[in-house]
């Protein structure tokens, strides 16, 4: 299932191969750039410890700190020097969360933020000048379902995430004009290490603790039913060699599914699912109020 917002991007031309993805060292920035490596595509990728990242053949790591704009700009000086120009930009790089607004800190708010919307916007404001110039680019974002459906003890994740995808499909409105391409993916749950390095943030007597657990149970589902890296990596791929793919698109079955529902449900009625859904811990049938 896809959405559409506005008119589908113009088409990438062929010589579009010099690709930039941020977060390259596992998930689903490490199957993009070996997907994108393996189909011929010149790939620089980015994080923080390339020494201790994996190798990836044809993909050459650079480090970048997003959450430091310094870092990000060095990073992407390196990357422009590899690759000669950027012509496709992944801003794949995240950072979770997991814990109370009133246990976390302003610090750590700012520092999700600064990985997640910042670094992104940062690197596009660095790309789109030689995008524009040449009449063509493609630019992927990686949202998140948090966009639409919003989960308790993740409000700044999923607020970071929401200003990534507004920025997103206003910046499409901007950029088509120049033959650039931008597109926003939305995943729903994503099996990989992103949930399981999590920490719970957690105050010593919170009041949160009796739900967090649950919580943290349902974060870090494991289920094959749920889609994994080289999944996300294909619709990555899949689109961008597609001139006609939509704007927007839905990733996994929970995010269609949850798409579908939305059109004919009330916000009251997609609340109290999601209150039930969460309120299973993990499938398991152990009700905890969440």
């Amino acid at each position: 299932m896809t959405l559409s917002s506005g008119a589908p991007s113009s088409g990438t031309p062929v010589s579009l191969r010099k690709v930039l993805i941020t977060g390259a060292s596992s998930g689903i920035g490490l199957a993009a750039a070996r997907m994108f490596a393996e189909r011929g595509y010149q790939v620089v990728g980015t994080c923080r410890h390339p020494s201790s990242a994996p190798a990836i053949p044809g993909v050459s790591l650079i480090a970048m700190d997003c959450s430091d704009p310094a870092s990000v700009e060095r990073g992407f000086l390196e990357a422009l020097q590899s690759l000669g120009r950027v012509e496709i930009l992944i801003n794949n790089a995240g950072v979770g969360e997991l814990g109370a607004v009133e246990d976390s800190t302003q610090e750590d708010a700012r520092r999700l933020f600064e990985v997640n919307y910042f670094s992104a916007v940062q690197l596009i404001r660095l790309c789109l000048p030689g995008m524009r110039e040449r009449g063509a680019g493609a630019i992927l974002q990686l949202g998140s379902i948090v966009y639409s459906l919003q989960f308790p003890f993740k409000a700044q994740y999923c607020a970071s995430k929401a200003a990534l995808s507004a920025f997103s499909l206003s910046l499409h409105q901007e950029v088509y004009p120049y033959g650039i391409r931008v597109h926003l993916f939305e995943p729903g749950w994503v099996r990989s290490e992103f949930h399981r390095r999590m920490q719970p943030v957690l105050r010593d007597g919170s009041p949160y603790a009796p739900r967090l657990g649950p919580f943290l149970d349902f974060s870090r589902d494991t289920s094959s039913r749920i889609p994994d890296g080289e999944y996300v990596a294909r619709i990555l791929l899949g689109t961008l060699e597609n001139p006609r793919a939509p704007v927007r698109i839905a990733v996994g079955r929970e995010a269609k599914r949850f798409f579908l529902v939305s059109r004919f449900l009330s916000h009251h009625m997609l609340d109290r699912i999601l209150r039930w859904k969460l309120s299973r811990k993990n499938g398991t049938g152990n009700k905890t109020p969440l």
